[in-house]
């Protein structure tokens, strides 16, 4: 019977620690643009939240943005409608994730605290769920 409750406790406890983060209502932060590094020194850590009603809002470095999307089961489509345009000293990160979001992404997938965005099979954005 001991057996038993300490592989119960095992169970769940892994379970736990293994667990996908939710699409919505998760603040995904940007940690790859078409698999390459973001650099560490911008205005702010880029981020995006898709939340439950179709819209995704974040932040690109410096600017904020908006759009729509549309989700079934892992298929996704975003629909980009604009962001705010404050000039900020750099801006090829805000350029490059811009590009990405315009892009024909079509499908997800998260593994644990981890987003992937895809085209097919390459991969456009990677995101990591914040810990705040």
């Amino acid at each position: 019977m001991l057996t038993l409750v300490c592989f119960a406790c095992c169970k769940s406890t892994k379970k736990a620690t293994s667990e996908d983060m939710p699409l919505q209502n998760t603040k995904w932060m940007l940690i790859s643009l078409f698999q390459e590094g973001i650099p560490d020194k911008l205005p702010a850590q880029p981020f995006i939240i898709f939340d439950e009603e179709s819209n995704f809002s974040g932040n690109l470095g410096c600017n904020d943005f908006m759009g729509t999307y549309y989700q079934h089961k892992q298929k996704l489509t975003l629909s980009y409608t604009g962001s705010t345009r404050k000039l900020c000293e750099n801006m090829e990160t805000e350029r490059a994730m811009l590009k990405a979001l315009k892009s024909d992404i079509d499908n997800f997938s998260i593994s644990g605290p981890t987003l992937i965005l895809l085209q097919g099979n390459q991969e456009i954005m990677r995101f990591e769920a914040s810990k705040e």
